[in-house]
């Protein structure tokens, strides 16, 4: 998954640098979320991947009839590279980075329980004074986890789980 990331990386930092100069960083952000959407059917996961399919039908089925040349010109070059797969992750750095430009963040709060709102309110605060951010609490109960709760803030990770603390208890007794 991390080497996705790594892939995708210089496609979305591009396409949010050019669609924030053009302006249609709007637009873009949903043209994407629906290629991205696409690319994790798994039927068209393979058509993509099909050798005898000519690369301007893909750009056709990526990008439908709707999108500006611009987009268009992007999907090519995914297509040319042999990177539509990575539309998801593309996706999902473009959102970063459009949070990253406007002052809010999503921050994702894997926990064993569902939170109550006063710790929903409290972690708000907190990371919005941390990040100097508008935070946006998405919330998702992690069974697995025995107690705790894991946040995902942009790059940074927060791990106050109870498996967390006990790893970092064993590398400092062995360390």
């Amino acid at each position: 998954m991390s080497e996705l990331i790594t892939l995708a990386r210089p496609y979305a930092k591009a396409a949010f640098e050019f669609a924030k100069s053009e302006s249609v960083v709007d637009q873009w952000s949903k043209d994407l979320m629906v290629a991205a959407g696409l690319a994790q059917d798994e039927q068209v996961l393979n058509y993509f991947s099909r050798p005898d399919v000519p690369d301007e039908d893909l750009v056709q089925l990526v990008c439908g009839d709707n999108t500006s040349e611009h987009y268009k010109n992007f999907v090519r070059l995914l297509v040319d590279n042999d990177r539509l797969s990575l539309l998801p992750e593309v996706a999902e750095l473009y959102q970063y980075y459009l949070e990253q430009d406007s002052q809010a963040l999503t921050v994702d709060v894997f926990s064993a329980v569902e939170l109550t709102d006063a710790q929903k309110q409290a972690m708000t605060a907190a990371l919005s004074k941390r990040t100097g951010k508008q935070i946006s609490l998405n919330t998702q109960i992690d069974e697995t986890l025995m107690g705790g709760a894991r946040i995902h803030c942009g790059d940074l990770v927060i791990d106050g789980t109870l498996r967390g603390k006990v790893d970092r208890l064993k590398t400092q007794l062995f360390n």
